[in-house]
């Protein structure tokens, strides 16, 4: 009778860390526009240093096509102007084509919340 409710017992926790394996979520890191903007002007002022630059372009945004959009041009930018200097990791060119994107950023409509 022990081993009966011993195989029972084991059988219930197996099936209960099964079952809350499959409804775990994946963490996800989101880059939100407010964010996004810090770093960016971190970037432009001269504060940020090649792994703050690194995680604030490295992610996909698939739930701000916008901002994407802007990451993508980001990426472009360090591509061409890209020095990894201190304190300044673009050129002057770089840095004004980061003042560019930034302002598109402010110009963007407002999120929609109701994600």
């Amino acid at each position: 009778m022990t081993i009966v409710i011993t195989l029972c017992l084991s059988f219930a926790m197996f099936a209960l860390i099964f079952w809350g394996l499959m409804h775990m979520r994946t963490p996800r890191f989101r880059v939100e526009r407010a964010q996004f903007l810090r770093g960016l002007e971190e970037v432009i002022t001269g504060q940020a240093d090649d792994n703050e630059w690194r995680v604030l372009i490295g992610y996909p945004m698939r739930h701000d096509p916008p901002l994407e959009r802007l990451r993508l041009e980001c990426l472009q930018i360090e591509e061409d102007e890209y020095t990894g200097g201190s304190p300044y990791l673009f050129t002057d060119k770089g840095l004004a084509r980061l003042r560019e994107v930034r302002e598109q950023l402010l110009a963007l409509p407002p999120e929609d919340e109701s994600e």
